[in-house]
């Protein structure tokens, strides 16, 4: 969606510089979008102008009287465009049915927004839901669209009203799961795939192994990369041993095993490899030092080598915070066997949480949420909806 309002943006600019000949006085038109109107409900609507100058969308519901337009705020009010269809032209039904008590999150009045509260299913009409609750002793209908992460039903109730701030997020201790905040939640959210967790890792310069490996349960990294031609470096390890998995180890064991294992993956990085995918924005020597060095923290170059080294996608859901506004910016990048910012739909993808404040930053496994284990699912593939929903988000601002 951010990228749907960049493009209003940069074509209103064409528009105003007389690039678009049925454009003027900075005004554009331009495609069809589903806008959520006044009362909550996702529609197919025309961008029929666009005022830089004030910042303003107006929108047009083909078939409806102009009196149904609306004039919305681009930033304001971002969150009520989606790319056309996403919602509006979704004919699945939904579990809920009228009269069922549910919980929602406040949309109306503007200045009470954002809080969870109760109420209850007035109408159903495929998988959007209107939806009466109260305020003050005013009462408000609002719909609600079933694929979003603004209603639930009250079993959930506990989980998304106490969720913090995503800023206020504490750092999870190794092998401990959590969920995330409210704003992270609700951007990875989808009925479609199961709910997920975040895993914490060792915050000792070596998080974002840790991660990964928690993620793949990895085994030695010599014997994940087993049956692989070209490796004689795989000759002087027992082929017929049988290594303990990643979360079999205490957290003592693996907080050692990682840095050792850190270790381990600088003696598999190829010098070919290197000079092809990072010659020209990284020395090699300071590179390879990098990596014994527990103390440096990694980046974008050690993550595109282990996507490459493990043969997997890795996603990135990170979480930025400006260390002087305190303002947090939401993305989600990857990194893959074929390269930074590219995707290989024949690979498992893992997905890692990122925080950074500043210049610190600590990683952490996403896996799913499953009832009672301690650990769940953390390698996926490209057919499962999670995948897919966040390759839709992918390298784009939030």
């Amino acid at each position: 969606m951010g990228q749907d309002l960049a493009c209003i943006s940069e074509r209103s600019k064409s528009a105003k510089a007389g690039a678009n000949a049925d454009s003027e006085d900075g005004m554009v038109k331009i495609k069809t979008m589903d806008v959520r109107d006044e009362y909550g409900k996702w529609v197919l609507g025309e961008i029929t102008e666009v005022q830089l100058m004030v910042n303003k969308v107006h929108v047009h519901f083909p078939g409806w009287d102009p009196k149904w337009d609306l004039i919305l705020d681009k930033e304001y009010d971002c969150d009520r465009f989606a790319p056309a269809g996403k919602y509006s032209e979704v004919e699945e039904s939904c579990e809920f049915k009228e009269s069922d008590n549910v919980l929602v999150l406040r949309r109306k009045p503007k200045e009470a927004s954002g809080k969870w509260v109760q109420g209850y299913v007035r109408k159903v009409r495929g998988p959007q839901v209107q939806v009466q609750y109260t305020y003050r002793g005013i009462t408000f209908h609002y719909w609600y669209h079933y694929n979003q992460a603004e209603i639930h039903t009250l079993k959930d109730c506990e989980r998304w009203v106490t969720l913090q701030p995503s800023s206020k997020m504490e750092t999870l201790p190794d092998g401990k799961s959590g969920f995330f905040g409210k704003e992270i939640m609700n951007l990875l959210f989808s009925r479609k795939a199961p709910p997920l967790k975040r895993v914490g890792a060792h915050a000792d310069g070596t998080c974002f192994f840790h991660a990964v490996f928690h993620s793949l349960n990895a085994k030695d990294p010599a014997f994940m990369r087993k049956g692989r031609p070209g490796r004689d470096e795989e000759a002087k390890y027992d082929k017929d041993a049988s290594p303990v998995s990643y979360r079999e180890l205490s957290s003592q064991q693996r907080a050692f095993q990682g840095r050792e294992w850190r270790r381990t993956l600088r003696s598999f990085v190829e010098k070919e490899w290197f000079d092809k995918n990072l010659g020209c924005v990284c020395d090699w020597k300071s590179y390879l030092q990098q990596y014994e060095d527990v103390k440096y923290s990694t980046g974008p170059t050690h993550n595109m080598h282990v996507a490459c080294f493990f043969d997997v996608n890795i996603f990135f859901v990170s979480f930025y915070t400006h260390p002087e506004t305190k303002e947090g910016d939401f993305f989600v990048r990857i990194s893959s066997p074929d390269g930074a910012a590219q995707y290989n739909r024949k690979k498992p993808s893992i997905i890692l949480f990122h925080r950074a404040h500043g210049e610190v930053g600590h990683y952490e496994s996403i896996q799913t949420d499953e009832p009672g284990e301690k650990f769940g699912q953390g390698v996926f593939q490209h057919g499962d909806h999670i995948i897919q929903h966040l390759l839709s988000k992918a390298n784009t601002l939030m």
